[in-house]
């Protein structure tokens, strides 16, 4: 579970990039991963709106430009600095829309396996947007134009931003199979169980089935 309320959000954001300097690569590319997931989820889901789609937009293009660069130098300064910004606009976003599917598996496969919430988007990121896609497209190509990816000969946009988040996760090196990450596979059904039921799968712009989520899962195994 996730335990929150009004009186635990903070008035007020303190970003100093510098406080992130020391941050190992490792971890610099999980958390990032998160922001980006965030920027993507975000406009695509079923609670967005013109302002949730404005900061996510912007976030995705400042956290794709940030990422490599801070994640092969944790010393540049002007790369924290935008990624904190982004991490930060995407911050703004899911709080107004909500995300996805791509984070009810994330929340079940943490809470199971201890995974790093990064690491465990990642690992199911590329496979989610996949089966989004039909109902998600408009959205993608936003995200895709953001990362200043070239328009697609074939006009698939959808196909166009899981490239790009494929060649993302990659320059990373963060993508991991289930196997690797402490995931049984008799622990399959109970992740898909727990994904389903997570309230933020509800606001997905595609709804799963269960077996579906299973299906997925039994891929990136």
């Amino acid at each position: 579970m996730y335990i929150g309320h009004p009186s635990v959000r903070p008035q007020a954001a303190l970003l100093d990039p510098e406080l992130t300097l020391c941050l190992p690569p490792a971890a610099t590319a999980a958390t990032g991963i998160v922001a980006l997931v965030h920027g993507i989820e975000s406009p695509a889901s079923r609670g967005a709106n013109a302002f949730s789609v404005a900061c996510a937009t912007q976030a995705v293009g400042m956290v794709s430009r940030a990422l490599p660069a801070a994640h092969r130098d944790g010393s540049d300064l002007d790369a924290r600095a935008e990624l904190m910004m982004g991490a930060h606009l995407a911050g703004q976003a899911l709080t107004l829309s909500g995300l996805g599917l791509v984070h009810g598996i994330g929340h079940a496969l943490t809470a199971h396996t201890g995974t790093p919430h990064g690491v465990a988007l990642a690992a199911v990121l590329e496979e989610v947007m996949e089966f989004s896609a039909p109902a998600a497209g408009a959205a993608y190509e936003q995200a895709t134009r953001a990362m200043r990816v070239p328009p697609p000969d074939d006009g698939d946009w959808a196909r166009a931003a899981v490239t790009a988040v494929r060649e993302q996760c990659g320059a990373l090196d963060i993508k991991r199979p289930l196997r690797e990450l402490g995931t049984d596979r008799d622990l399959l059904p109970a992740i898909a169980a727990g994904a389903t039921a997570d309230a933020v799968t509800k606001n997905a712009p595609r709804l799963p089935e269960e077996a579906e989520v299973l299906e997925l899962l039994t891929r990136v195994y």
